[in-house]
């Protein structure tokens, strides 16, 4: 049974396959829905939701690579302003969201690499887990962004000891 979003408020952003898994798992979004319900009690989505403006005139949109759609939660205040007006997101704004996004699941990854290394898995392992568990292709593109994250995790340790070397 699909719902039908055509009446919700929503708004359209390009985001990365990668972090556009990521808002589909932390919402909980069903596999086969396109559209993504976000809600104000997760930072992302309060991210999303404090981003989006209202226009009287529809706003013209460039061409998006990988879109993806957002339903907005409405509740007493905001219901007047998004069920009446158009809705859109200024490139600061898209950008803005983007880097939200983006940090908080470096830090959700950083957080399951700390988690499999306790219980003695190897990189690997936590990276075919992370891409399973966020129903992502095992393909290059997507093993080397998770990868990246813990390389460079690991890399800023590694200086942050070598300087407490130095200090003594």
């Amino acid at each position: 049974m699909t719902i039908d979003f055509s009446t919700k408020p929503k708004i359209t952003l390009h985001l990365d396959p990668v972090h556009e898994a990521y808002c589909r798992y932390i919402f909980s979004t069903p596999g086969q829905q396109r559209e993504i319900v976000i809600s104000r009690y997760h930072d992302i989505g309060k991210l999303i939701h404090s981003n989006v403006l209202a226009k009287d005139l529809p706003v013209r949109r460039p061409f998006l690579e990988h879109p993806v759609t957002f339903i907005l939660p409405v509740n007493p205040d905001n219901q007047h302003a998004i069920t009446r007006h158009f809705l859109y997101c200024t490139k600061w704004g898209e950008q803005k969201i983007r880097d939200g996004i983006e940090y908080e699941f470096k830090s959700w990854v950083r957080r399951r690499f700390e988690i499999g290394y306790k219980n003695k898995l190897d990189q690997k392992e936590i990276v075919e887990a992370i891409l399973r568990g966020l129903s992502l292709r095992e393909n290059a593109i997507n093993f080397d962004t998770i990868k990246k994250i813990d390389y460079r995790n690991r890399r800023r340790i590694e200086e942050m000891r070598f300087k407490s070397l130095l200090s003594d």
